[in-house]
């Protein structure tokens, strides 16, 4: 199953100007943070009404997501690229008026659905690779690097000058920066696609059962990441950490994800699929001990770091095996399906954990998911080493006599 051939996007140039769609694709929310304060600040909202707001976004995105299977292999991907910007830069924009918490709602709600359309769009690109283990570590890479420099400048730089205008105003040319400059680099479609329908490859139930038991996984593993994602700075702050120093660590955290992602690109399959991610998800449940019974600074940040490195690294491999058995190149685009799945019913979990039992059932949770993850994705890559035998003994049977 697995292809030697090389696709256009397996060229640094399209990684980096793919990878900036992503980033825009995941711009919103990487920096909720910083705009859900912004946005209580600005307008005096509670914790309820930007629950609200969040919800409206992530409902949009998902949906959003969902329905680019219609039209993710049909279209041009630089058209789809620069209507979904301009769909997020519109939202953005809109909300410069001072619009009414209904208003707003809508915004936020359209603003997600472009982000969503984008990161399934980014999503199919990446899949179109014929190394799609290494395009994905990339992909979780770059897509984390401009939001955590948002994360800085933003509050730090732009804010104190120009205020929660300048703030939006600064999304929006980022936004376009990311979804728009970088297109004449990017594909405008699937060679992968075209080469499946020029040799006529059918979409065969295996395929299809590894396609989905991959993404099955990622939906898995990002419900257990969220749900102690969301609730990362509160137990910092019940044993008594500073504000600041928490956002600190949370932001250096959020560079090692990224360093995840870009390692388990430079590692591809030279350890095969199986045992990096087991390695990896064995430091994350290291990682939520430590942040079960933290007592010190060095013990939180040791904890944080071993949880947030495994994101990208573990979504690399689970997504790269769906993305390979994908014959179809629709199910890949799913990821965006996921990630507001996942970011939504995650911290909705968590909160009802912590509520009724405490930090520690949360932390047990994500750890159980973890786990999951392991046996579910090694349901997959074993079916995919079955996949490939008996595609090396078919094609030596049907070798031509010389």
């Amino acid at each position: 199953m697995k292809t030697t051939t090389s696709h256009p996007i397996d060229k640094t140039s399209v990684y980096i100007c793919a990878g900036l769609v992503s980033a825009g694709g995941a711009l919103l929310l990487n920096v909720l943070p910083v705009l859900f304060g912004a946005l209580a600040e600005q307008f005096g909202y509670g914790e309820q009404q930007l629950g609200s707001l969040a919800m409206a976004m992530n409902l949009g995105f998902g949906v959003l997501g969902l329905a680019s299977l219609l039209w993710i292999q049909r279209l041009s991907w630089r058209v789809i690229s620069t209507l979904s910007s301009v769909l997020v830069a519109v939202a953005l924009a809109g909300m410069l008026g001072n619009p009414t918490y209904e208003t707003l709602m809508l915004l936020m709600a359209l603003a997600g659905a472009g982000t969503g359309a984008l990161y399934a769009l980014a999503m199919t690109i990446f899949g179109d690779s014929a190394q799609p283990e290494r395009a994905f570590g990339f992909k979780l890479g770059m897509e984390t690097v401009p939001g955590a420099l948002l994360l800085i400048v933003l509050p730090v730089a732009v804010a104190p000058l120009w205020g929660f205008q300048g703030m939006l105003v600064t999304l929006v040319i980022s936004l376009l920066l990311m979804g728009v400059a970088p297109l004449p680099w990017v594909p405008s479609r699937s060679t992968r696609q075209l080469e499946a329908r020029a040799g006529g490859a059918p979409v065969c139930r295996e395929s299809r059962t590894i396609a989905w038991l991959s993404l099955l996984a990622s939906l898995v593993f990002l419900t257990g990441i969220m749900s102690v994602w969301a609730f990362l700075e509160l137990m910092g702050k019940k044993s008594g950490l500073a504000s600041d120093t928490i956002g600190s660590v949370l932001a250096l955290g959020f560079i090692v994800n990224a360093g995840g992602g870009f390692i388990a690109s430079s590692i591809g399959l030279k350890a095969g699929r199986f045992l990096p991610v087991a390695v990896i998800i064995a430091a994350e449940v290291a990682g939520l001990v430590l942040l079960a019974q933290f007592d010190s600074l060095t013990t939180y940040v040791a904890g944080v770091m071993c949880f947030l490195f495994s994101i990208s690294f573990v979504l690399a491999y689970t997504f790269g095996v769906m993305a390979e058995f994908d014959l179809s190149g629709r199910l890949v685009a799913l990821g965006a399906l996921c990630l507001s799945i996942g970011a939504a019913v995650g911290p909705a979990v968590g909160g009802l954990l912590i509520e009724a039992y405490g930090y520690t059932a949360v932390l047990l949770f994500s750890g159980a998911c973890s786990i999951s993850v392991l046996a579910i994705y090694g349901a997959a890559v074993l079916r995919s080493q079955q996949a490939g035998k008996r595609e090396s003994i078919s094609g030596a049977v049907t070798l031509p006599k010389l």
